[in-house]
């Protein structure tokens, strides 16, 4: 019998997992992973038609907002993986075809200044602001970016009026300059940043990460959460009665479903059940459970 005929409850590469120790499979578990699930999908191929398309003079973005722990990150990630940059030994330059940034929450010059540190090129202390545009965008354009994505975009508010002006005043800079989409990711509160300049909002679509509702939607989210753990049994996490159990625990927020599923499956496997029950996610979080609250 092979491993798949064994654990067909398993992806592949998990189910050879499966076999191995307990102490190996714990910290498999305790290792990020991206769980695909059908807005995370939707967004990815918002993305990726985003990187296809050809330069335009006035390019559109996309604004990615959820709550913390909603999964932004992860998607982001995942896409960065699917476009790596390379070292490209045989041209001028390394090939960095999306390149992610962090709004930092003290910015005062816009986003210049990160975009450089990020490619390996921190500007002088004194060097003027329009150079400091300059080489950023000399540099964009020498390493091939097809797609620059702005995380944190809700620091922008942390800032005066003056450095909020300057900040989005730098994404349409950006974006004209290039000739390429910028994809923004924050809290519901970069929707009021963005809203505060109409060029800027026309040109970056908003993709809300909303809390799963406990439907077929999160019964998806739980079954790809059980193919990557590595437990011997099957957990039919998606069945109605346990499916509900762990949406009113986690309120349907990611990042939570990770942390408590991935705490249930540890348990399960020093237990020796090697399933997720009811049994071992009321372990994990005890009697208590909170009110589901809508986003």
């Amino acid at each position: 019998m092979t491993r798949e005929e064994r654990y067909p409850h398993l992806h592949p590469n998990v189910a050879r997992m499966a076999e191995q120790s307990n102490e190996r499979r714990i910290k498999y578990i305790e290792q990020d992973r991206f769980v695909v699930h059908r807005r995370a999908e939707e967004i990815l191929n918002e993305l990726e038609t985003l990187y296809r398309m050809e330069d335009s003079v006035r390019p559109q973005g996309r604004l990615i907002i959820g709550r913390s722990l909603m999964g932004k990150s992860a998607i982001l990630d995942q896409f960065m993986k699917n476009h790596r940059a390379t070292d490209n030994p045989d041209g001028p330059a390394a090939v960095v075809p999306v390149l992610s940034i962090q709004y930092p929450d003290t910015a005062k010059e816009g986003i210049y200044p990160e975009i450089l540190r990020k490619l390996n090129a921190v500007p002088s202390s004194n060097a003027k602001p329009h150079q400091v545009r300059a080489d950023a965008i000399s540099l964009v354009q020498t390493v091939g970016c097809r797609i620059i994505i702005v995380d944190e975009i809700h620091n922008l508010l942390e800032g005066s009026a003056t450095s909020q002006r300057k900040g989005m005043n730098s994404i349409k800079y950006l974006m004209n300059e290039l000739r390429r989409p910028i994809v923004a990711a924050g809290t519901a509160e970069a929707i009021n940043a963005v809203r505060s300049d109409e060029q800027i909002s026309s040109r970056l679509k908003p993709l809300p990460l909303k809390r799963f509702k406990d439907d077929e939607d999160f019964m998806e989210l739980l079954a790809g959460f059980e193919m990557l753990l590595p437990l011997r049994r099957p957990s039919a996490l998606d069945e109605s009665s346990l499916a509900s159990l762990i949406h009113r625990a986690t309120l349907g927020v990611t990042g939570n479903v990770s942390d408590l599923l991935n705490k249930a499956a540890i348990t399960a496997i020093k237990s020796g059940n090697e399933l997720i029950s009811e049994e071992e996610i009321m372990q994990c979080i005890g009697e208590e459970i909170t009110d589901i609250v809508d986003l």
